[in-house]
């Protein structure tokens, strides 16, 4: 990094999920600080399900010495080609705790940015509501498909999808019925796509890692919104004709909490299309001047097969790589970096696109994924 030596770099990290916390490890090895701020003041039990395939896990010890090994500890092998999955928090707080670990990465919690002022003499500043002001040499937005970075680099509004997601986590007591118990035994279990009415449910187990604990994730393209019937025992009672899975989907959703029962925000991608990429300059995803977007706020993708966490976890290998070696400016490099990792990621957003209008607009299974893909995937960068 030309503008500064390397150990005088303040690097400013919008996001701590997944992908911010990622980026934030990677960034520590050369930077002299780094700042991440999150916007929630606790980190809670959310999510479902995360799965990282071999091309994710692939980064981790480059972007921290031993954080294979300490992944593998916390997940279960139970996908195509190697995947290892996680219950959605435990992930996050594997990330979390070495984060708390790095002496250079300092962390903010229940902190709302109100602006974001950049210039060539002064690097970035970034200003909050609660009074808190963070100057850096760069910024990187790391804080999801609803990026509010992405609204300050006045990048095109994120498409909201006609998708519905609910996501929850059960532990399944030890007096629940043969049948449901047998689900800790059954890997990954889709009930129901649907018929052509746009609904999905899958369950997952994490019994070897975590006895009795099940995760379970409903999609649906019906009007959830403007129909308050709508809730995830009236959709599975009113859709579900085979009377077995119908009552394991209640009692899952029985031992749900009922913030589990509660809709996400309506599923929501970024606009890939040609049309979009060419109003970008140079050739990346809208990154601008010393601010850069990773994960979900550069190219959030249909959740179809799950890779967008992994792609997310490349975004900051590949990053922490081009700034270790480049001797360019920091705008140049962070250019650099959006243009290296567009090709690839197209491909898979493409790919995960076309497979959502399968499952949930044709309502039908799908086919595995062609093998030569999945080579190129999972061979990583």
């Amino acid at each position: 990094m030309k503008s500064q030596p390397d150990d005088e770099q303040v690097a400013i990290v919008i996001g701590a999920g997944p992908s911010g916390l990622a980026c934030a490890l990677g960034l520590s090895n050369v930077c002299k600080r780094v700042l991440l701020v999150e916007k929630h003041p606790t980190f809670e039990k959310r999510g479902s399900t995360f799965g990282m395939a071999k091309n994710g896990q692939k980064t981790l010890d480059e972007l921290r010495p031993g954080l294979l090994s300490y992944m593998e500890g916390i997940g279960l092998p139970g996908g195509p080609g190697g995947t290892l999955v996680f219950v959605w928090w435990e992930m996050r707080n594997a990330f979390l705790h070495h984060v708390r670990q790095t002496e250079n990465i300092e962390l903010f919690c229940g902190e709302e940015f109100t602006d974001i002022e950049e210039s060539d003499e002064a690097g970035v500043t970034v200003k909050f509501k609660s009074g808190l002001e963070l100057k850096g040499n760069f910024l990187v937005g790391a804080d999801g498909v609803h990026s509010e970075v992405r609204k300050v680099l006045d990048l095109p509004p994120v498409l909201v999808s006609d998708t519905t997601i609910y996501r929850g986590s059960v532990q399944v007591p030890e007096t629940a019925s043969p049948e449901l118990r047998g689900l800790l035994q059954g890997g990954v279990v889709p009930f129901f796509t649907g018929d052509g009415k746009g609904i999905y449910f899958v369950s997952f187990n994490f019994n070897e890692r975590y006895p009795g604990r099940l995760t379970w994730f409903l999609a649906t393209r019906l009007d959830v919104d403007s129909d308050s019937s709508l809730t995830p025992f009236t959709i599975s009672r009113d859709n579900v004709k085979d009377e077995s899975k119908l009552r394991l989907l209640q009692d899952i959703l029985s031992l749900s909490e009922e913030d589990h029962l509660k809709p996400y925000p309506k599923s929501s991608i970024v606009d890939l299309s040609e049309d979009a990429l060419s109003t970008f300059v140079g050739g990346g995803w809208g990154g601008r001047g010393r601010i850069t977007l990773i994960g979900d706020a550069a190219h959030g993708m249909r959740p179809t097969d799950g890779y967008g966490g992994s792609m997310a976890l490349e975004d900051a290998v590949v990053l922490f790589r081009i700034l270790k070696d480049g001797k360019e400016s920091l705008p140049v490099l962070l250019r650099r970096f959006e243009a290296e990792r567009l090709p690839r990621v197209k491909r898979v957003y493409d790919n995960q696109y076309e497979r959502y209008d399968t499952r949930m607009r044709k309502g039908t299974r799908l086919d595995p994924q062609h093998q030569e893909f999945m080579d190129w995937l999972l061979a990583g960068v």
